[in-house]
């Protein structure tokens, strides 16, 4: 009897795991954890603590494979810059940053070949008549 009840209890938490998984979501291919608001253009508005983000990052992008460093400190703000080291990918890197009240946020930077608007070409230094 005990080792059906252990078996059921397996089953279940084993079934409950995927939806877990799942929850998240990504932005320009970074994972988000669930619950995130966009609130501009690749800026997200976590539903975590500063804290809790910094444990969220670490499973998901573990240090040893995506390098981090801190930015200048600007009047109270911790803010750290996770880097994507592989090449091609739509995220180039991260700022995950703690503004006001606790607030954390987070700041996709679009990869090398998602440039936001397109340049002009050069016209050689002289203007068309």
């Amino acid at each position: 009897m005990r080792t059906l009840l252990l078996a059921a209890l397996a089953a279940a938490l084993f079934a409950a795991a995927p939806a877990r998984a799942g929850n998240e979501f990504k932005a320009r291919g970074f994972t988000l954890p669930t619950g995130s608001v966009k609130v501009d253009e690749d800026r997200y508005r976590m539903p975590l603590a500063w804290e809790e983000m910094q444990r969220f990052l670490r499973n998901t992008y573990p240090p040893a494979k995506y390098p981090r460093r801190a930015l200048p400190n600007q009047n109270g703000v911790r803010a750290v810059h996770i880097a994507n080291p592989k090449q091609g990918d739509e995220w180039e890197g991260a700022n995950v940053y703690e503004a006001g009240k606790g607030e954390v946020r987070v700041f996709v930077l679009a990869g090398k070949g998602e440039a936001a608007e397109p340049t002009p070409a050069p016209t050689g230094g002289r203007k068309a008549k």
